[in-house]
């Protein structure tokens, strides 16, 4: 599900200077160090037991192999592995999330299960994800008899948790529910047809005098029309006398207009924010560690990824955001994920449970 908002939060100081990013020889020697010893320091260790800590819920021994293919790669990819090596809790973090184009040849886990079950010849009428008060949850609806529904509830049960728990998406409930016939049935507006010709006369008039329009359409809950324009158009009103003649026309000149001025720059910017924010939210909402209750995004006045969490403002929380923070910088900064947003500046903000900035 998309969520998008315009944050209603304004920090100044929500600037982040990633100065750990910064790649010389000094930094360069220092790193492959830390390297070599969190190497060593493994070859001893032991699984941690803490059940608190979120970074220690891979074995020891794939840590190992992720820090071994570091230092093969040391040079090639120096910046990345310089801020993800800040800790060994970093990189545990690292390895658990998709890195380097990883989650691009990885499908949604809604496309997963809904493949997987047209695949062993299930009726599914169709299949959904919702995120609710920190509640998520997937929802199975399927077709034909209740015997038939009766008979392959559990096993389409079984095969969505299974799925779930592969990628380790423990926050997930799912819900399998029979389909009903009823709901399908539409109701179509009786007025519809009238609407229907009022609007393509809006269309006809306005094109004869290339008024700059995106759309214009009468109906809706609340029976009104609506004009979508450029926030760049200036003859406003003489739009809205042409459309208050066809009204006229039609027996509608009590109608009410709604303008919609559209910054034409910051709609493609909201649809491309849209995608990366899907992109970003999976893993973050899929497993429990993260602690993470809703992604959302705004691009007013610039974009920003916001992150509600059900985390308190501890000062062992603040750290666990601020490296939450690096990660997602450094998901934005792989060549997929820079591809979409094409240059655009943006900020990651974290809050805890009451809605106050977590990462500093």
């Amino acid at each position: 599900m998309k969520k998008r908002f315009n944050s209603y939060i304004d920090d100044n100081s929500l600037e982040h200077l990633h100065e750990d990013l910064v790649w010389n020889p000094k930094q360069k020697a220092k790193h492959k160090q830390r390297l070599l010893e969190t190497i060593n320091q493994l070859d001893s260790s032991q699984p941690a037991k803490s059940s608190e800590n979120i970074f220690s819920m891979k074995q020891n021994r794939l840590l190992r192999n992720v820090v071994y293919c570091g230092v093969a790669i040391f040079i090639l990819i120096g910046a990345f592995i310089s801020s993800a090596f800040i800790s060994p809790a970093m990189a545990q973090v690292v390895a658990e999330i998709p890195y380097l184009g990883q989650i691009f040849k990885k499908q949604p886990v809604s496309d997963e299960i809904l493949n997987t079950l047209r695949r062993k010849g299930y009726k599914i009428d169709s299949l959904g994800q919702t995120y609710y008060g920190g509640r998520k949850q997937i929802e199975i609806s399927i077709e034909g008899s209740d015997k038939y529904f009766k008979s392959v509830k559990g096993d389409i049960t079984k095969t969505a948790k299974d799925i779930l728990a592969t990628r380790q998406y423990d926050t997930y409930t799912v819900k399998v529910k029979r389909h009903d016939p009823s709901a399908d049935v539409y109701k179509p507006d009786p007025r519809k047809e009238k609407y229907d010709k009022i609007n393509q006369q809006f269309t006809m008039e306005l094109k004869k005098h290339n008024y700059d329009v995106l759309s214009v359409t009468i109906g809706g809950f609340q029976q009104r029309v609506e004009l979508e324009v450029p926030d760049t158009e200036k003859r406003i009103e003489e739009i809205k006398q042409v459309i208050n003649d066809v009204l006229a026309r039609n027996n509608e000149e009590n109608t009410p207009i709604k303008v919609y001025k559209i910054n034409l720059k910051k709609q493609e910017q909201e649809g491309r924010w849209s995608d990366i924010i899907l992109d970003v939210e999976e893993d973050l909402l899929g497993k429990d560690k993260y602690h993470v209750k809703l992604v959302g995004y705004s691009v007013h006045p610039e974009p920003q990824v916001v992150i509600y969490t059900s985390l308190s403002n501890s000062h062992d929380n603040k750290e666990f955001a601020n490296e939450l923070e690096q990660i997602v910088h450094e998901f934005l900064e792989t060549k997929e994920m820079k591809d979409k947003i094409k240059g655009d500046s943006y900020k990651i903000i974290i809050y805890d449970k009451d809605k106050k900035k977590l990462n500093t």
